[in-house]
């Protein structure tokens, strides 16, 4: 399959119509991939989707929580673990990682989702993370070799290493897709301080594209030969520019042929007058009274293809465009190289017609470094074999519990609304002074979280009531960065204190399922939410977890 090109205007709103209209019609069978992602990667799902196409079944996805790699890649129950996943695609950022530490960070994040893939049976494709948009040294850490660019030029190439020639293990590469567009239309600093999506849509848009490309190398959906109708060639530019489109094809190692009627003799003769080399760059070469199709099929059949395999390559009204037939079925697909005949190579070679993945196991061209495995060695894979226990204590978290104030109204009632992941999915309404003011046996608190990577800031938000003998919770929202690092544990403890102060005997929690909050469903559900209902002299209290609908009573369900 051809990939988009950067300059070429593209109508996303029309491909994400697109893929809800084939969430609803498209035909089933697909892929279930999983996103992984340190960012809020939901944007890459529609062109992810439309880019396999419907020759391969409409695929399903599952998007785990943003910056939560490593915890669904070790906690045997996590979404991503139980999801019976086909592909599982990782994107870290290394600005998401600890500063100074970003090879170890994102190789130990790359093997750790290597681990998991395996153990799910599943294809993972990495994403090479783009270089910083920006060096706080400015043009002084070009000097630098230790400053952020080569930093993060280390850590990308460490990453590589771990990962290249693995079975069922590809990379993509989100810089070539950053250094494409540019940065100005490439990030989206405004949209990540509110959202954590760090870049814009044409960003997802092409990272969806190359993704679904190497998906579709694994089953063979490319092309083997390359056929030159040079019929219609119309000047000298347009000779030397088929001219260099052969030597990037013979470059590349793809057998091309030269087609045409006989009034494509003339321009036979100027393009070897041209380039005598061009005759031992083609496999063969006819010019007959056949139509273009029959002598690409016949070619084909000479070589041992099917017509499928032949790309055609014929100039259209000024422009030159590629035709390619997809393996699974489907209707042709064109790219248009554009009317500028010295640039037709180079975009031919970005829109990866002829791409083919490395054979795994194959020797690697380039020797290991001094230390490393050496072609033939085993891998021993990472050492210690990281678990999730081991991850979450070497974070070195720490949480802070205050009782809210008047100034934190504002990020309370936006976390109650924006977070999706850990919350109990019970709508409550915004808080206000007055409601702070209450005093009594209403408690509301804003728990702040930092660890090793910095801090995190607010991040959780829990709002308890008494009632009777009951402490009952009616807010447990925890943000994305602080999930799965031990926080829902520490939360659980607070809320035990305070319902011990309230004289409760028993902490009540009301949820329902939105189909986003599995996370908090899930930790309410587990032995770990029980066993930390614990008060700070070491009496336990009953924790009864309750299941909601908006018209029903509570029903219990533990």
């Amino acid at each position: 399959m051809p990939l988009p090109l950067t300059d070429v205007a593209v109508d996303l709103r029309a491909l994400r119509a697109a893929h809800q209209e084939t969430g609803r019609t498209g035909p089933p069978g697909g892929p279930r991939v999983g996103i992984m992602a340190s960012y809020t990667a939901d944007a890459v799902v529609p062109y992810l989707a439309t880019a396999l196409g419907e020759a391969y079944g409409r695929p399903d996805f599952h998007v785990a929580p943003y910056n939560q790699i490593v915890q669904e890649c070790l906690d045997p129950d996590s979404g991503s673990a139980r999801a019976g996943l086909d592909v599982v695609v990782v994107a870290q950022r290394l600005e998401e990682l600890e500063d100074g530490a970003w090879t170890a960070g994102l190789t130990a994040v790359a093997d750790t989702a290597r681990e998991a893939a395996a153990r799910w049976g599943a294809t993972l494709v990495a994403v090479l993370p783009g270089l910083p948009a920006a060096d706080p040294l400015g043009v002084a850490g070009d000097c630098r070799a230790d400053g952020r660019t080569a930093e993060a030029a280390a850590a990308r190439e460490a990453m590589r290493a771990a990962l290249a020639g693995r079975p069922d293990v590809h990379l993509v590469d989100l810089e070539a897709v950053l250094r494409s567009l540019g940065a100005t239309r490439a990030h989206h600093p405004a949209l990540y301080q509110f959202a954590k999506v760090p870049y814009r849509e044409e960003v997802f848009h092409h990272l969806g594209a190359r993704i679904a490309h190497v998906l579709r190398l694994r089953t063979g959906d490319t092309c083997h030969a390359a056929a030159l109708d040079l019929h219609g060639l119309a000047d000298a530019e347009d000779v030397d520019g088929f001219g260099g489109v052969l030597r990037w094809l013979s470059a590349a190692g793809v057998p091309s042929y030269a087609l045409g009627g006989r009034d494509a003799v003339p321009v036979w003769r100027d393009l070897v007058a041209s380039d005598p080399t061009v005759p031992a760059r083609l496999s063969d070469w006819f010019f007959d009274d056949r139509d273009l199709d029959a002598q690409v099929r016949g070619l084909a059949a000479d070589a041992g293809l099917a017509a499928r395999d032949v790309a055609l390559l014929e100039r259209r009204e000024d422009r030159l465009a590629v035709t390619v037939r997809p393996a699974h079925g489907g209707p042709a697909e064109t790219v248009d190289l554009g009317a500028d005949a010295a640039a037709w190579p180079a975009r031919l070679a970005v829109a990866g017609v002829f791409d083919h993945l490395p054979v795994p196991g194959a020797p690697r061209p380039v020797a290991a470094a001094p230390g490393g495995p050496v072609d033939g060695d085993t891998d021993p894979g990472p050492a210690g074999g990281l678990s999730l226990a081991a991850f979450v204590a070497g974070l070195r978290v720490e949480t802070d519990f205050r009782a809210a104030r008047p100034g934190d109204l504002a990020k309370i009632n936006e976390m109650l609304v924006a977070s999706k992941e850990f919350t109990l999915g019970v709508p409550i309404p915004p808080v206000t002074v007055d409601d702070l003011a209450a005093g009594g046996d209403r408690v509301l608190l804003l728990g702040s979280v930092r660890d090793r990577l910095g801090d995190l800031g607010p991040s959780v938000v829990l709002a308890l009531a008494g009632r009777g003998p009951d402490c009952l919770v009616e807010a447990f929202v925890i943000s994305c960065p602080a999930m799965g690092k031990g926080v829902e544990a520490q939360a659980m403890r607070e809320i035990a204190a305070h319902a011990q102060a309230m004289g409760a005997g028993r902490i009540v929690v009301g949820h329902r399922d939105t189909g986003r909050n599995h996370a908090a469903i899930d930790f309410l559900g587990s032995p770990t939410a029980g066993g930390t209902a614990q008060t700070p002299d070491g009496a336990l209290l009953d924790l009864l977890v309750r299941a909601e609908t908006p018209d029903t009573e509570a029903v219990t369900t533990s």
